[in-house]
């Protein structure tokens, strides 16, 4: 693996667990606090640059965020695995492609052509990676301008509605509970 794959993967790794144990940490700052302000318009918009989907989610929009921070990780994860693959399938065409010459120029017949045979199934190899390579490029990039636009040009950057139905924690000291809250 080259060393710019490993601290790319580092990079996803530690921001997944940022993600993670953000909600850890405030949830231990304050028991059953619940959190009223949301992100700003200039604060969500520069976490969308960021990464995709922190604006929506620091703006009350989970399901949208949660949804473009997964697929953003997931394409990035397969275009940085079929990356590898395409270099490793690369290296090892350019050896049997060096093999196959030097049986073609002094070897047996048969050798060469089952060389040549391997060399056609190794091409459609690096073929099918290098597709799969470029596609999820494609598909991250897209997702990353997706984000942009949810946020900068549609409702992405203003803070959700408010739930209609939430658990609040009872204000009583000695009996600690929670309640059921409905809003109409």
């Amino acid at each position: 693996m080259t060393g710019r794959y490993v601290t790319t993967m580092r990079l996803i790794i530690l921001l997944i667990g940022a993600l993670l144990l953000s909600p850890c940490l405030q949830a231990q700052e304050g028991r059953f606090e619940v959190r009223e302000k949301h992100a700003s318009r200039k604060e969500a918009i520069g976490l969308s640059f960021a990464f995709p989907g922190l604006g929506q989610l620091a703006t009350g929009h989970n399901s949208k965020g949660t949804a473009l921070v997964a697929a953003e990780i997931g394409c990035l994860v397969v275009w940085l695995t079929s990356h590898a693959d395409y270099n490793t399938r690369l290296d090892r065409f350019d050896l049997e492609q060096e093999r196959y010459l030097t049986l073609r120029e002094g070897g047996s017949f048969e050798q060469a052509e089952e060389s040549w045979q391997l060399l056609g199934n190794l091409k459609d190899d690096l073929d099918g990676s290098h597709t799969r390579r470029r596609l999820f490029g494609v598909l991250a990039v897209g997702v990353y301008g997706y984000n942009l636009v949810d946020i900068l040009l549609r409702d992405g950057a203003t803070p959700a509605v408010e739930k209609k139905v939430s658990l609040v924690p009872l204000p009583v000291r000695d009996a600690p509970g929670a309640a059921l809250v409905a809003r109409f």
